[in-house]
Parts: structure tokens; C-alpha cells; sequence
């Protein structure tokens, strides 16, 4: 009796032992398949580790595209990827890029901007990237713009530049400039008259100046009559000058009126 009362006890304290040195510390993710499913699929449980038993820090943004967050074009660095990644989309563009605060004019200068538009003054810029070839083709199709920048070629670009790729050395540069004005003028570019008169005085012609100012301020435009009286040529005209360019001026109202029936 005593012998099995001993064995008994022998067992237990053995069975004690073996599960005393197989009972898990900690449980791990391998033993866990739920863990390791979360971890898997990016949910809780899914952070990296590096080498050091460290976070990684960072994750995948093809992971995060996932999320509805899209991945960016720039190259974030490691302070501010979460950041990032996080805010919505127009929100992170415009902590990148700070975009230009409103222009705010006065009533005037609006309005002076809207006339220069009415009358033309402003030739949209994609003219100036087109060759003389494509600009006579749209000159010849009735383009004002056109015609008005193949002027300004003329006048100011080609006139005299022997080294120009473009330079005709057949042409008579300053009449052809005036010329093409004239068409444009016709086809409803308003503005060309007070370039005309300009190119004149430039050329120390009072008389053709003074008349195609008066032209162009028949017409409606102001900014360019208000500078021609501004300067020395008007403000030294004689009397027979100034009556005499109100002939010339009659005179070429009726040329453009023969260049816009043909």
C-alpha cells in the first residue's frame, strides 16, 4: 500500500515538472493563425520590424493606394510619408505648392484693360510662336491677330536684321509693315490705326503721324490719341499741318474703304 501511495506521488510530481517547462511564456504569431491572418492583410499585428527589433517606419504606398489614398509623384522623404499619405489629395498638393494670390485691380485700370481688349491690343501669345509661313496663311484666311503681328515682324523684328533666318532683302520692310496694319485695321483690329500713326512719328512724318491719329481717334481709340497729344509733334502743330492732316485723314478713311470691299 505504501509502494502505490509512493508511485502515485512520483507521477504527479513529474507531471507537475513536464508542464511547468512546457508552458508557454509568450504566445507568438506563428502560433496564432489569426495574428498572422491580420498581419497578412495589413491590419493590427502588421508592423515591420527591422534587424534591430525596431519599427520599420515606413510602408508600402502601393499598400496605401489600397486605402483610397493615391500614391504621389514626388519622392517623400521619411519625416513627413505618413503625413502625407494621410492628408487628402488636394490638401497635400497645396502644402507643396502655394498657388498666387488674386491680382486686384481698380475699377479704372479694368476698365482701361477691357478697352485695350475691344481694341485689340492684346495678340494672344500663342502668335508669337508661329513661324511668318503659318502667320500668311492665317493673314490670308482673314486672322486680324495675324495680320497685326506679321506687322509687328515687319517693323520691329525683321527691318534692317540682315542675320534673321526670316529676313526677305527684296522687301521694303517699313511700307510692308504699315501695309499689313492697314488689312488688319480692315478685318477689325482697331488698334493698328495708332501703330500706323506711331511708326510714322517715329519716322518724323508729322503730317501722316498727325492723320492717321485722327483716324485712329475716330475710330474710338483713346489710349493711342491720348498719347500722340501728349507728345512734342502734336503739341507743335501749325494750324495748316493740323488742317491739312483732317484732309489726309478723310483721304485714307476712303482707301480703307476701298481695301474692305475687295
Amino acid at each position: 500500500m505504501k509502494k502505490l501511495s509512493y508511485l502515485i506521488g512520483l507521477v504527479v510530481l513529474v507531471g507537475l515538472a513536464v508542464t511547468l517547462i512546457l508552458w508557454p511564456v509568450s504566445p507568438s504569431v506563428s502560433t496564432q493563425p489569426g495574428l498572422a491572418q491580420q498581419s497578412e492583410n495589413g491590419q493590427p499585428g502588421s508592423e515591420k520590424f527591422r534587424a534591430d527589433g525596431k519599427p520599420d517606419g515606413t510602408q508600402s504606398i502601393r499598400q496605401n493606394s489600397g486605402n483610397n489614398l493615391h500614391a504621389s509623384p514626388f519622392e517623400l522623404g521619411p519625416a513627413n510619408t505618413e503625413t502625407s499619405l494621410n492628408m487628402p489629395n488636394n490638401q497635400a498638393s497645396n502644402s507643396l505648392v502655394e498657388l498666387p494670390e488674386k491680382e486686384e485691380i481698380s475699377p479704372r485700370e479694368a476698365a482701361r484693360r477691357k478697352q485695350m481688349e475691344q481694341l485689340g491690343y492684346m495678340v494672344p501669345p500663342e502668335y508669337y510662336t508661329k513661324d511668318l509661313k503659318t502667320l500668311r496663311k492665317m493673314a490670308k484666311a482673314g486672322d486680324a491677330f495675324a495680320m497685326v503681328h506679321i506687322g509687328e515682324k515687319y517693323a520691329f523684328e525683321l527691318n534692317g536684321q540682315k542675320d534673321n533666318p526670316e529676313f526677305d532683302p527684296s522687301m521694303n520692310y517699313p511700307d510692308a509693315a504699315k501695309q499689313s496694319f492697314k488689312q488688319a485695321l480692315v478685318a477689325g483690329n482697331i488698334r493698328s490705326a495708332g501703330i500706323i500713326s506711331e511708326l510714322y512719328f517715329n519716322e518724323n512724318n508729322a503730317l501722316e503721324a498727325y492723320a492717321w491719329h485722327i483716324v485712329s481717334e475716330q475710330m474710338g481709340d483713346s489710349i493711342s490719341a491720348d498719347w500722340f497729344r501728349l507728345n512734342d509733334m502734336s503739341k507743335n502743330a501749325s494750324p495748316q499741318l493740323k488742317t491739312t492732316a483732317a484732309a489726309r485723314a478723310l483721304q485714307i478713311v476712303a482707301e480703307l474703304d476701298l481695301l474692305r470691299k475687295k
